[in-house]
């Protein structure tokens, strides 16, 4: 099985979050990463939504910056 590398932004306090945890896991950064991606996907193709992901006081100020439809509807604004 080929891989390829995704990368995402992380600022430097969470780049640390995730080295602590992964250590107390005995585990790399990479592992947990990889795990935590992992975990999601499953669970979405299992059919869980963003509603079963984040909780209500969340899921609105995601909704603003994350949503693809609210930003499709934006640029069809402008």
């Amino acid at each position: 099985m080929s891989s390829t590398t995704t990368g995402i932004k992380l600022d430097a306090p969470t780049k640390e979050r995730i080295k602590e945890a992964a250590s107390l896991l005995d585990r790399t950064p990479h592992w947990f990463m990889k795990k935590a991606v992992m975990y999601w996907l499953e669970r979405v193709e299992a059919g869980a939504g963003i509603g079963d992901m984040l909780s209500a006081s969340e899921l609105d100020d995601d909704d603003r910056q994350n949503s693809v439809l609210n930003r499709q509807r934006l640029l069809e604004v402008d």
